[in-house]
C-alpha cells in the first residue's frame, strides 16, 4: 500500500468501488389489467385500428408491422437506414396509443425505487412515452446507446408486451458488467395480463438479439429527473457501503495529517453524462449535480453532508494528451491550433486550472502563472479525458445534434484542519515546484503522474 497521502486516501478509494448498487439497470415481469394493453394505431388507410396485445394473432400483429415504418438510428447528427444494423419496424407517439400507463400502475414508482435505489433523496422522475416498436423473425439492434435528448435524461424503460416470440433478449453491458434479459422466456409461462420490463441508465450499451419467430413488440420510455423534489414518505433503505464511504471520508477529514494545506480531490464519474454539443456553447455542469446516478450521486452526496464545495470539471486532452485542462463548461467545436484553444478555453470558461508537461511553464508563463494553482489527488481515476474537438456517440436510437455523451469529473475542495468546509483556507499551489511520481496508478492521473507539492 502507498505510504502518505496517497495511503491516506487508499480507503476511501476502496469504499468507492465497493459501494452503491451493482448494476445500473432493473428487470422483471408486471401484472396489469386486459384494459390496459388494448392499442389503438393509425393504419395509414385513413382508419384506426384497435387490438388487444395480449389476444393478437400473427394476422393482427402482421396488420401492426405494416403500420410501420422502417427503424432507422442515429450516427452522430444524421439518422441512417441500415438493416445490417438495426432491422425493425417503428411507430411515432402521433400514431399510437395505449391504455398502459406506468405511472397508474405502479411500475414507474417501483423503476424509481429499483433503478435509483438508496441515492433516490427525493427526486422524482418523469417518463415519456417514445415509440412503439415492433421486431419480426430476423429483426435486431446491434450494440448502441440510448441518445441523450437533455442534461436532466438519465435513463430507458422498455416495456415488452406479452405477445409470443422466441430470442430477441436484450443484452446489456457497462463497465465491465453484462447482462441478458429474454423477454420470450419471461413471459411464456406467465398469465396473459403480464409485461415485461427493462430500466437502464441511458449510457448502457445494449443490443436487441435476433429474434427467430413471433413479434417482439416494446414501447419505450425516456426517463428524466424533474425539476421539483418528491415528499420521501418512506425511509430510505440503508445501503453499507454508502455508510462505509461516508465515515471514510469524516475519518480522513478530522485527520491533520490529511491535506494540511487544504487541497482538490478529484472522483472520476462512473457514468457518462450528456453535454451540449452545439459548438463554441459553454454551458455549464452545476444543472447536472441534480442528475447524478449510482455511486456518483452517493459520493456527492456524502461530501455535500458533510459541508464540502462540489463542482463538475470536463478534463480536456489537448495536443495529443501532453496538455490537460480542467474545464467548467463543456465546449465543443474547438478545432483549432493549441494556443486558440488555451485562448477559447480561458476565454468561455474563466477558471481553467492548466497541468501538463514541464514545458507548459516556459512555452506558456503567463497563463501558467495565472492559471496553473491547483493541485488534484485522485481518488477514483478519470475514465478518459474529453479532446477540445468534441466526443459523438457512434451510434444511438436517433440522431441528436443538441447532446453528446460526456465523462466528467467531481471535484471536491477540502480546506485545511479545522476548516475544512472553507475552500478560501486552501494555500495556492506554487507552480515552479513541478511534479513528483507516484506509485499507485489507481490514485494518479491517467498517465502515472499527479502534480504534489511534497513527496508522498
Amino acid at each position: 500500500m502507498s505510504s502518505g497521502l496517497n495511503g491516506l486516501l487508499q480507503p476511501l478509494a476502496e469504499a468507492v468501488t465497493e459501494c452503491g448498487q451493482k448494476t445500473p439497470w432493473c428487470s422483471g415481469t408486471w401484472d396489469v389489467s386486459p384494459e390496459d394493453l388494448k392499442l389503438y394505431f393509425d393504419s395509414g388507410e385513413n382508419y384506426v385500428r384497435a387490438i388487444r396485445l395480449q389476444q393478437a394473432t400473427e394476422n393482427h400483429l402482421e396488420d401492426l408491422v405494416k403500420a410501420c415504418q422502417p427503424a432507422t438510428f442515429g450516427v452522430n447528427d444524421q439518422d441512417v437506414l441500415d438493416e445490417s444494423y438495426r432491422k425493425a419496424g417503428k411507430m411515432d407517439t402521433d400514431r399510437f396509443s395505449i391504455n398502459f400507463n406506468p405511472e397508474r400502475l405502479g411500475l414507474a414508482r417501483a423503476i424509481k425505487d429499483n433503478l435509483l435505489g438508496w441515492e433516490d433523496d427525493g427526486r422524482n422522475i418523469v417518463l415519456e412515452q417514445y415509440k412503439l416498436n415492433v421486431y419480426g423473425k430476423g429483426s435486431f439492434f446491434k450494440s448502441h446507446k440510448d441518445t441523450p435528448r437533455g442534461e436532466k435524461m438519465f435513463g430507458s424503460l422498455v416495456v415488452i408486451f406479452p405477445t409470443a416470440h422466441e430470442g430477441g433478449a436484450l443484452l446489456l453491458r457497462h463497465d465491465g458488467q453484462e447482462t441478458t434479459f429474454d423477454s420470450g422466456k419471461q413471459l411464456k409461462d406467465q398469465a396473459a395480463g403480464t409485461i415485461a420490463f427493462v430500466a437502464f441508465y441511458s449510457d448502457v450499451e445494449h443490443e436487441v438479439q435476433v429474434v427467430t419467430a413471433g413479434h417482439r413488440v416494446t414501447i419505450t420510455y425516456n426517463l428524466y429527473f424533474a425539476d421539483e423534489k418528491a415528499p420521501i414518505l418512506l425511509p430510505r433503505t440503508a445501503n453499507q457501503g454508502a455508510g462505509r464511504f461516508s465515515c471514510a471520508l469524516k475519518d480522513l477529514l478530522a485527520n491533520p495529517e490529511f491535506l494540511p494545506k487544504g487541497g482538490l480531490l478529484g472522483f472520476g464519474l462512473k457514468h457518462q453524462y450528456p453535454l451540449s454539443s452545439k459548438p463554441k456553447t459553454d454551458i455549464g455542469l452545476e444543472n447536472l449535480l441534480t442528475c447524478l446516478k449510482g455511486k456518483d450521486a452517493m459520493v456527492l452526496r456524502a461530501c455535500t453532508e458533510l459541508g464540502l464545495l462540489t463542482s463538475l470539471k470536463i478534463i480536456y486532452n489537448v495536443e495529443f494528451g501532453e496538455w490537460l485542462l480542467m474545464c467548467d463548461k463543456a465546449i465543443v467545436g474547438l478545432d483549432y491550433q493549441v494556443d486558440q484553444v488555451l485562448e477559447d478555453l480561458v476565454q468561455y470558461s474563466g477558471g481553467v486550472a492548466i497541468w501538463g508537461k514541464e514545458e507548459v511553464v516556459e512555452e506558456w508563463p503567463e497563463l501558467a502563472e495565472k492559471f496553473w494553482r491547483k493541485i488534484v489527488k485522485w481518488v477514483t481515476p478519470m475514465k478518459s479525458m474529453t479532446t477540445h474537438a468534441g466526443q459523438f456517440v457512434a451510434y444511438g436510437n436517433q440522431a441528436e445534434m443538441a447532446y453528446i455523451y460526456g465523462q466528467i469529473s467531481l471535484i471536491v475542495e477540502v480546506g485545511i484542519p479545522g476548516h475544512r468546509e472553507d475552500p478560501s483556507t486552501i494555500v495556492p499551489f506554487d507552480f515552479t515546484k513541478g511534479r513528483v511520481e507516484v506509485d499507485d496508478p489507481d490514485l494518479s492521473d491517467s498517465r502515472g503522474y499527479m502534480m504534489d507539492e511534497d513527496s508522498d
